[in-house]
């Protein structure tokens, strides 16, 4: 099954349940192939504002799902279209149950010492039959991240795993950084390795049954500005784009 994108505001998001993609994961190593996924949450949809460089990546990657409220509600608003909200921690879980079931290559990067240790540590215990072929923190720069990318290189991990930054740093960092993992199906798994190594919190199970982990998100953090006045500058361009789109 090849994904079906819809666009909007010069981006797209990939129409893909959690079991299509379990599906495509499986067929893709099967054949030999790879694809990369990109979570797009509103950080990220305020950055291709700005940065026509950060919309060509999202426009070349292979599959984008819909982490956010924000960029569900603007995809209906402007298209009609109802997309799943898959979190990149679900989505990495979903995965290792897959690698572990077929056991599958994977190597994890990202977090500091003790977020990339535990979380290794938690994913061995849940997932013996995976065979993770590699793990290292990614706050390291220089001679120490050719290294790192070399071992990478190397052990040509069937599945690759990329915690690294906040926001489009990430998903630059994947850009730049492809060539050593160029045979691997590439996953940039946001703040997953946080919330598995218990650093961050996850909401509570019935905001995720309703969708709302956005909403609990500013329950948690009601003074953080930065975060909402990204989703009315987004608001009043959608609304905009609707608008000019009758006309």
């Amino acid at each position: 099954m090849l994904p079906l994108n819809v666009k909007f505001l010069g981006v797209k998001a990939t129409l893909f349940s959690r079991e299509d993609l379990k599906e495509y994961l499986i067929q893709t190593i099967y054949d030999k192939g790879k694809f990369r996924v990109l979570f797009l949450d509103e950080k990220k949809m305020f950055t291709t504002l700005f940065s026509p460089e950060f919309k060509k990546i999202i426009k070349n990657t292979e599959i984008v799902l819909c982490a956010s409220q924000t960029v569900a509600w603007i995809i209906k608003v402007l298209t009609g279209k109802v997309v799943p909200i898959i979190m990149p921690v679900t989505l990495f879980l979903d995965i290792m149950r897959s690698a572990d079931e077929m056991n599958y290559t994977v190597f994890l990067f990202g977090g500091n010492q003790v977020v990339s240790m535990e979380t290794l540590k938690r994913i061995k215990k849940s997932f013996g039959q995976a065979r993770i072929v590699g793990n290292y923190r990614s706050n390291i720069k220089n001679k120490e991240m050719q290294d790192v990318l070399t071992t990478i290189r190397k052990s040509s991990p069937q599945i690759f795993f990329a915690n690294y930054g906040k926001g489009a740093k990430q998903e630059f960092w994947i850009s730049q950084n492809t060539v050593s993992y160029k045979n691997s199906i590439v996953i940039g798994v946001d703040n997953a390795f946080q919330i598995i190594a218990g650093k961050q919190k996850m909401p509570p199970l019935w905001f995720q049954k309703k969708e709302w982990n956005g909403f609990y998100r500013f329950l948690s953090r009601p003074y953080n500005v930065l975060r909402l006045f990204r989703i009315i500058v987004l608001f009043f361009i959608t609304i905009f784009h609707k608008i000019s789109k009758k006309k």
